[in-house]
């Protein structure tokens, strides 16, 4: 599964994009939870303490924001879906 990463969580990464080889029909939950165990570092940014994706974080399916998802993390995602993650921006 492929996720791309961008401003200061690709600076965290290392790269723009990850290759997760992961279950097809895996949730959102368990593609973060993968994220996190591959690279502990962006813990604090993406999931709150309830585990939950943070708020001001975007990731988005397939051009879909989750957090305007009804299904939330609880989304199925394929292999081929593209997952891109941002960080919280601020700007004119």
């Amino acid at each position: 599964m492929q996720v791309n990463f961008f401003a200061t969580f690709r600076s965290i990464v290392g790269k723009k994009t990850v290759y997760f080889d992961l279950a097809e029909n895996i949730t959102v939950r368990q593609l973060l939870q993968a994220i996190v165990d591959w690279n502990p570092a962006l813990r604090k940014h993406l999931l709150g303490d309830d585990e939950q994706l943070l708020a001001h974080v975007h990731l988005f399916i397939n051009g879909h924001d989750v957090l305007l998802s009804p299904e939330g993390m609880e989304i199925h995602l394929q292999k081929e879906d593209k997952i891109d993650v941002f960080p919280p921006v601020a700007g004119g």
